[in-house]
């Protein structure tokens, strides 16, 4: 569950709090997870407001209601779907299931170390690069 928590605040850059099926039964973080694995996957998200911190049952149920459809449509499996109610309810066990089947079809996120390599790379390559571009020029026959 930790490792799932992880998982899913550095996709999102967001800081989950400890009881993970609790933070996730508005379904406001299911919804933005799936449209991290694929774009527009859920097109409306109900989110709390200022004004209206808490959203209703109505709102939170059609939140995971979209969360489940768009599962569907990426390609989690259906045996791996849970319920409705389970998220709802908080129970974590069915829903960790759905959320690791589903992290499974994302794309790999850069570790920062991987970001910094090829950053490094893609300097190293860029002075080889004007290196031989100036040694080209010094030597080419001139007109």
């Amino acid at each position: 569950v930790e490792q799932l928590r992880k998982n899913i605040e550095s996709r999102l850059k967001v800081a989950l709090p400890s009881d993970l099926g609790a933070a996730l039964t508005d379904g406001v973080v299911l919804c933005h997870l799936a449209n991290h694995v694929r774009p527009r996957s859920v097109p409306s998200i109900h989110v709390p407001s200022p004004a209206v911190p808490k959203l209703t049952m109505a709102k939170c149920r059609r939140n995971v209601e979209n969360f489940l459809e768009a599962c569907r449509r990426i390609g989690v499996p259906q045996d791996r779907l849970c319920s409705v109610e389970e998220v709802l309810e908080g129970k974590g066990g069915g829903l960790y299931g759905t959320l690791q089947a589903l992290l499974s079809l994302a794309p790999p996120t850069l570790s920062p170390s991987l970001q910094v390599q090829m950053a490094g790379f893609a300097l190293f390559y860029l002075s080889i690069m004007s290196a031989l571009c100036a040694i080209y020029v010094h030597l080419a026959p001139h007109a």
